[in-house]
């Protein structure tokens, strides 16, 4: 990773670390708003309205999850359902913090599925997903999802239509949360579908007999990994995400520390994202 990068990483320990021994109503600086504006947050009182527009900005200008379910068609690779999430995983998300995660993870999983024309696989993920809305009490929030659920199922025979609305309801999800109250479930979706992206693409590239191509991509996730310390690091102010954010921290100082990854880096690096995956299904 860049220069930059690390210094931004380092400053934001530190400043971690001096906060740690203050007044606990003190507040944190967490850098600028899209509108230029200081966003900060109170040191143990995690609200993430106040830093909305910085969430949203990240997003906005990060590389899509999906964008990896293509590079993987463009390369060659195959669909391979043992290395999405099992549907009746779902039954181990309890706490909101994992179902927002888990939200993400199987929106991912869907695109996948769609983009290989696995529609069966995409019709069970729809029920998990509408599951979820419900259980995060988004089911107003987000009511077009049933409609795009009934437009999926009354499709199941045409795998184009079905890409075709999958990704148009995720761009509307995207749309919607950038003027959503609850900007930590926005947060933490993108953090959970980008996490089971890398899963999915190393898994991927150690499997494949000639790696060249999907090894270029892996050798392109730096602003993907960037993006997603930085979202980690905002939504760390709230207790309940700090195990996630620790469980990640191995993946980010890997890729920071390195600037190529070798087919021999692929035995070190997949085990720690496997793991960092693995922690929010617990």
């Amino acid at each position: 990773m860049n220069r930059h990068f690390s210094l931004q990483i380092a400053a934001l320990l530190i400043a971690s670390l001096m906060f740690s021994g203050c007044n606990r109503t003190g507040k944190q600086n967490k850098g600028t708003t899209t509108d230029g504006k200081e966003a900060s947050v109170e040191v143990g009182v995690f609200d993430p309205v106040k830093v909305k527009d910085q969430i949203v900005g990240i997003i906005q200008e990060s590389p899509k999850a999906i964008e990896i379910v293509d590079l993987l068609n463009e390369a060659g690779a195959s669909y391979i359902y043992e290395m999405t999430i099992p549907v009746e995983d779902i039954e181990k998300m309890l706490t909101s913090t994992q179902k927002a995660l888990g939200f993400g993870m199987y929106g991912f999983d869907g695109k996948y599925a769609s983009v290989y024309n696995r529609n069966d696989i995409n019709l069970k993920l729809v029920d998990n997903l509408d599951r979820l809305i419900t259980e995060l009490g988004m089911q107003e929030d987000l009511s077009f999802a049933k409609d795009y659920a009934g437009r999926i199922k009354e499709n199941k025979s045409n795998p184009d239509s079905i890409d075709f609305l999958v990704t148009q309801e995720l761009n509307e999800y995207h749309q919607f949360m950038t003027t959503s109250p609850k900007a930590d479930i926005y947060a933490l979706s993108i953090i959970g579908a980008n996490v089971e992206a890398l899963y999915v693409l190393t898994q991927m590239t150690l499997l494949a007999k000639d790696n060249t191509k999907l090894l270029a991509v892996m050798n392109n996730q730096n602003e993907r990994v960037e993006s997603l310390a930085s979202l980690m690091e905002i939504m760390s102010g709230d207790e309940n995400v700090k195990p996630y954010f620790a469980g990640l921290e191995p993946v980010i100082k890997f890729f920071e520390e390195k600037t190529t990854i070798s087919k021999e880096d692929l035995n070190t690096i997949a085990p720690m994202i496997e793991s960092a995956r693995n922690n929010i299904l617990q």
